[in-house]
Order: structure tokens, then sequence, then C-alpha cells
């Protein structure tokens, strides 16, 4: 093989390239082919450096300041319950009371585990009772710990998700409908309910006549029930109206009764379904309606492609079986519209505009047995 005058005629040419070594800080730093590498030596230097320095715990960080508090900065839960003592009272018979206790730091503790630290908090207001005015360049007291009705919604949002980010169901937040609509998870939920009165649902006359119905607490629900605001359906009513009015209809599922929840078919926290399903596809329907899953030989395409949603309206309907058109030729007729066509075997001006398609297709969401759903 021919080289230039210039190459070497030897495969190996950069294995042959002089070496030159620098010592920094004790390093040797090595310089191949003319090229400096200290530059990238120093950058991992620089990296390792910075990944040694502590990261500061959860809650560490000034309400609002974006400054990183110190342990000192901090004055435990008995110094909040001086002021806010039925917040207090009210937070300490939660869940959340008991998971932020004392096998913890300080600083994730109690109250100031969410609201940051709080002693220039306490400080501050212990001196305005005293009659001593903050400056004109001061802060107020009130400003020097995390409130949340004075932040934004993903703010909040943000605060909640340092603890609550493991649960498949809360994951999806930041990606939820909830959040994009500047709802946080205080509109919700309060950890400190003050306003526990007794429960506005009560279940229809004809449910009692029949069932002893247990009447609880409206405390115990609070605290049974995610610490929500409001209870089932109702909270989702404060804002969905359009939903509450189908669920008023006559055919409807029992959401309004008890029987169900708005949670037992939605995910508020997020999904990579369209309404924020659980599931995908039929698989939020064929929970209860087990029967209805299949597998089947002979699957509905519309179902498969669609889901029940083509034929039903799962919220409330006036017709029969929640179904979307009052008689069901209709409905069949907007698929299978073609008369002459091979998914609609019956001649113009007969059965399909005298009778319901039902009466012979009664297996109309999947059989074994017969492609037209016969039996």
């Amino acid at each position: 093989m021919l080289f230039p005058r210039s190459m070497p005629a030897d495969r190996n040419v950069m294995s042959r390239a002089p070496v030159r070594r620098l010592a920094v800080k004790g390093t040797s730093i090595e310089k191949k082919a003319g090229v400096d590498r200290r530059p990238l030596h120093l950058l991992l230097l620089a990296t390792l450096s910075l990944a040694a320095v502590s990261v500061p715990i959860h809650g560490s960080q000034a309400a609002g300041q974006g400054v990183t508090g110190k342990v000192s900065d901090y004055v435990g839960s008995d110094a909040c319950s001086d002021c806010h003592f039925a917040e207090f009272q009210q937070f300490q018979k939660t869940a959340m009371s008991a998971i932020l206790s004392d096998k913890y730091p300080l600083e994730q503790r109690g109250c100031e585990a969410c609201h940051g630290p709080g002693r220039a908090h306490a400080e501050g207001e212990k001196a305005e009772k005293e009659g001593k005015k903050p400056g004109p360049n001061e802060p107020k007291a009130a400003t020097l710990t995390y409130n949340f009705t004075r932040h934004s919604a993903k703010e909040n949002a943000a605060r909640c998700l340092t603890c609550h980010q493991k649960d498949e169901k809360q994951s999806l937040f930041k990606r939820s409908q909830h959040l994009g609509s500047a709802v946080a998870c205080n509109d919700c939920h309060d950890l400190h309910r003050l306003n526990v009165g007794e429960d506005v649902a009560k279940p229809s006359a004809t449910l009692e006549s029949y069932f002893p119905v247990p009447k609880r607490p409206a405390e115990h629900d609070w605290l049974d029930d995610r610490l929500l605001r409001e209870k089932q359906p109702q909270l989702c009513y404060s804002c969905h109206r359009e939903v509450e009015a189908e669920f008023q209809l006559p055919v409807r599922h029992r959401v309004n009764e008890g029987s169900l929840k708005c949670t037992d078919c939605h995910n508020p926290h997020g999904s990579f379904t369209a309404r924020e399903l659980k599931s995908a596809g039929t698989d939020v329907c064929t929970t209860c309606h087990v029967e209805k899953k299949g597998p089947f030989a002979y699957e509905h395409a519309a179902v498969l492609v669609e889901g029940c949603t083509v034929c039903h309206t799962p919220h409330g309907s006036i017709n029969l079986h929640l179904l979307k058109r009052r008689q069901e030729r209709q409905l069949c007729l907007e698929c299978h519209a073609a008369p002459q066509a091979v998914n609609v075997p019956h001649p113009r001006l007969g059965f399909q505009a005298a009778g319901e398609c039902t009466r012979c297709h009664v297996e109309i969401h999947g059989s074994n047995y017969q492609p037209q759903f016969l039996r």
C-alpha cells in the first residue's frame, strides 16, 4: 500500500502519537496527538465536587423564597399549635400526621414538612403581636412560610408531588387535565378540614325503605376518603355541572345513591386514556359488567374499535340500557347503513324499519357460536 510522504507506513498511527504527561493536583493528565485533555478532566472533577455537596432534604426550602433552609430554621409543630390550634388538632387525626412523625428529622415532621421552615414566621408573628411592625423592605410574618392559598396550582402540586409520586395513581398528575385547568391538590383535599358538617348527600327513599343505610359521622368519612373537602360525587359536581345533570336522568348509574363513585371509573390524578379513565378500551366497563368482557370467537367490531360508548352513554340517558337512541334499530343503522351492503342482509323497507335488531341478534356484544350474534 502506498502512503503520502507525510504519513508513516504504519496502521497504528495514533498509537505512536507523542505522549506528554502533566501533573495537575497530583494527577497525571495526558496530552495525545497535540490535544489538550485538561478541560475534560477538570469538568469531571467539578462534576464530582458538585455531587459531593449535600442535597437539601424535603422541606428544607424556605417558603416562596427558593432559599435552602437550615435545621435551626425549624421550630416543630408544637409551636404552630400556639396560633393554629384548630388546624393542628385536625391534622393530628390524619394518617399523614402519623407518617410525618418523630422518626424523621425535624424538617420532615408535621406542619413544616409541607409549609417549610417556620421559625421566622413564628418569631415575626410574635413580634407583630408585641406591636413591632416590620420595616418597609421587610416581608410580613404571614409570608414567611409557605401558604397554599397564595401560590399557583403548579407550585402547590409540585410541593405535594415531592412525596406523592411513587403511587401509579398519582404519578401522572403533572399531565392530568385537572392540573392543566389550574386545579391543584388542595382544591380537592384538605389536610386540616375545619368545617366538617353533616353529609348533604342522602340515599333515596326507596333505598332506605328496603335496606338499612348506616349513617357515619362526617369526620369519619373525611378521614377514610383521602381527606377530601367534600364527599363524592358532590365534590366532582362542584365543577362538572353537566355530569351532575346527566346523573339526574331516569336511566343512570347509581352514583347519587352511593352504589359507586366517580373514582371507580376515572383517575382524577391523570391517565393515558381519554376522559382520564382508569383503564383503556372496555376494561373500565367490564370490571363490573364481566359477562360482556369476552374474549369471543366472533367479536362485535364496533366494540373493539370504539368501545362501549359507541352505543351507550355512561353517565345517564332517557333510553333503556343507557343507549344513545331510543329505538335500537336507529342506533344499529348508524353503522349498518347501506340497504344492499353485506353488513345489512335485510331488504329495503324490510325488518330494519319495523322491529328491533336484538330480537334476533341477542348476543350483540359478542358470540362464540355465530358471526351474526344470533345466539
